[in-house]
């Protein structure tokens, strides 16, 4: 795990606190239960992190999903306090602003919720919802982009029916329905909040391949401009390899988002739309076999096998310095990182800094000048930050 907003660096069953300003470093030894594995959160072996709440995801030998939850105190670097999970459970940490986790623990026809206060670990409501298939987590595991959005306040879980799609309230966890929406006939898979609009999506159907993806307003911004709109297409994305229960080309862990558009994976090429707007704006099909990435701006790169990236907007600005691979991100300002090599790259692209670093390097929580660049020596750690003039 790595939240540069907490400071907290985990992998196995070894979690770090770096020290900075106003912080105190620590370094604790996990129980194997809750070794830092998975980069998935809320899968086992995981960790859920939302401001300075930290929830680790426990698993056990023998289980493949989560075994128990632990609140994490970042203060003084211990385990707070532990809960054990039904076997199949799902966990959720609530948007900021509350401190609430929750437990779903769905069956054939009904999902047992559970709220626990993150801080102290003591239960705050338990419900029984029937009729439901699953609750979605509308801001990590099962949305469509890759970062949450920057209003934390749009992260939550979802509970999805046959028919219905609800949110739950974090203080009692009772339901509130979306009214009017227009519901495929699948299971919703995935979905984010992105604005005033709920976005959507279905898992491909075994065989056709067949999925629907659907945007829906928020009541809260009733009396906007109509932005609903629903579209079914056959799905294949060219960078995935075939999914063995659908038989079809589909990663539900790809983004979706990239930049300010959506891709939908049609067959026979992508259909890029506005995020807010869908299709009912202008969109854009590419050619079969192309995809979007991103370099950790907000570019959209088309790419696709034997061809080289190109921006979807096609200014004819380079993608970017010269000499750097398509591998290569966009750590901060100026620095990037293409695979061992570090970058800090002046005026023309002139290199005024470059170094090697042994893991995936990151840039601080925040912006500003005081933001350093974190990298790995070997096994040490070391943080780059820039140095006024005398």
């Amino acid at each position: 795990m790595n939240s540069t907003e907490a400071g907290l660096l985990g992998q196995g069953r070894t979690l770090v606190r770096l020290k900075g300003p106003e912080r105190q470093g620590w370094r604790l030894t996990l129980p194997a239960e809750f070794a830092l594995t998975s980069t998935r959160p809320g899968a086992a072996h995981s960790a859920l992190v939302q401001d300075h709440k930290v929830v680790l995801v426990g698993g056990g030998e023998g289980h493949r999903g989560p075994t128990a939850i632990a609140g994490l105190d970042p203060q003084h670097g211990r385990l707070a306090w532990r809960q054990p999970l039904p076997p199949g459970s799902r966990v959720f940490l609530y948007e900021s602003g509350f401190a609430t986790v929750l437990a779903a623990d769905c069956r054939p026809g009904s999902c047992q919720l559970t709220g626990w206060d993150s801080w102290s670990g003591v239960r705050k409501w338990t419900r029984t919802e029937s009729g439901a298939v699953r609750v979605l987590d509308g801001c990590r595991a099962d949305a469509f982009a890759v970062e949450p959005p920057s209003d934390v306040h749009r992260c939550r879980p979802y509970l999805v029916t046959p028919g219905r799609v609800a949110t739950l309230g974090p203080e009692t966890g009772r339901p509130a329905w979306m009214t009017g929406l227009r519901m495929p006939r699948e299971p919703i898979d995935r979905i984010t909040q992105n604005g005033g609009h709920v976005t959507m999506a279905t898992a491909p159907a075994k065989g056709s391949c067949r999925a629907t993806v659907l945007a829906w307003r928020i009541a809260e911004y009733a009396g906007h401009e109509e932005y609903d709109w629903q579209r079914s297409f056959v799905w294949d994305q060219p960078q995935a390899p075939r999914d063995p229960r659908t038989g079809c080309r589909w990663d539900r862990t790809l983004p979706l988002f990239i930049g300010y558009g959506m891709a939908l994976p049609e067959a026979g090429g992508a259909l890029v739309v506005p995020h807010y707007s869908g299709t009912l704006g202008h969109s854009r099909r590419l050619a079969p076999g192309e995809y979007l990435v991103t370099d950790g701006t907000m570019n959209q790169i088309i790419r696709a096998p034997g061809r080289p990236d190109r921006t979807l907007n096609e200014t004819g600005r380079p993608l970017r310095p010269r000499g750097l691979s398509p591998a290569s991100r966009l750590l901060m300002d100026r620095f990037w990182q293409d695979g061992r090599r570090l970058l800090l790259l002046g005026y023309e692209d002139r290199v005024l800094w470059e170094g090697t670093s042994d893991c995936r390097a990151f840039a601080g929580h925040g912006k500003g000048p005081w933001v350093g660049l974190t990298y790995c020596d070997g096994d040490d750690l070391v943080t780059l930050r820039p140095k006024d003039k005398d």
